[in-house]
């Protein structure tokens, strides 16, 4: 254990991409839709999964920091997509397609390499819980799906509180939902703005899973991994 962490207690842990492999699951659930409602006829999969993933990221990052609400997020993005894939509009009900989307998504169990023995570990040691800016009832349903939700002690969400990983607001939020303090809390997660930064900002001690290894500076990083069985030898 390092030292930093000797007097740990909470553990907060992100779930897309750093227990849940979203990135994945994804892909699967994305080639779903587009087969199911039949975008095929307007374009291949390659051109309608460019736009969407450009314009889900933007999207995701205006949401991250309160700019615009869900509802935007969810409405627009598929919208957007089959606009700029040549479907023509009304063609395909973009909602609709949102809606079997996280459904699909949610019902898949591909957890990221090595989470699973993660925490058993850190569930034998800490109060383990979810800290996630995703969708109630999407988010339950995919450590359901994934056989993660035993060793998870609660799930918060922005949809709990109506604010966003990386505003402090969330994080003293999650300190009271699970009765912890700042200063025995650690936030693991893969994101190094939305789950390093603001839980640095907020007081606690990180762990950044930088799964690709990407070089760079991380100050608000108390310690950085790239696969989570390194975790096992930090806590």
């Amino acid at each position: 254990m390092m030292e930093i962490f000797k007097n740990i207690t909470t553990v907060f842990v992100d779930l897309d991409d750093t227990i849940w492999w979203f990135s994945k699951n994804s892909l699967q659930s994305l080639r779903h839709v587009f087969d199911q409602f039949g975008i095929g006829k307007f374009c291949d999969y390659e051109t309608f999964d460019m736009h969407y993933h450009y314009i889900n990221s933007h999207l995701w990052n205006e949401y991250h920091h309160g700019r615009i609400p869900k509802e935007v997020l969810v409405n627009e993005r598929f919208r957007y997509a089959l606009e700029k894939s040549g479907c023509p509009t009304g063609a395909i009900d973009g909602k609709a397609m949102n809606s079997e989307y996280l459904d699909f998504l949610s019902r898949l169990p591909l957890a990221v390499p090595g989470a699973e023995e993660m925490l058993s570990y850190i569930h034998s040691k800490y109060d383990v819980n979810v800290l996630s800016n995703g969708f109630k009832g999407v988010q339950q349903r995919k450590l359901a799906s994934s056989g993660l939700d035993k060793y998870i002690h609660q799930v918060v969400l922005s949809d709990d509180c109506g604010i966003t990983k990386p505003l402090r607001g969330i994080f003293d939020y999650a300190l009271d939902r699970c009765h912890a303090t700042a200063q025995k809390s650690v936030m693991i997660g893969d994101n190094y703005e939305t789950d390093i930064c603001g839980a640095h900002d907020a007081g606690w001690h990180t762990i950044y899973f930088n799964a690709d290894a990407a070089q760079g500076n991380y100050p608000s990083a108390d310690a950085m991994v790239t696969s989570l069985a390194q975790i096992m030898d930090i806590l």
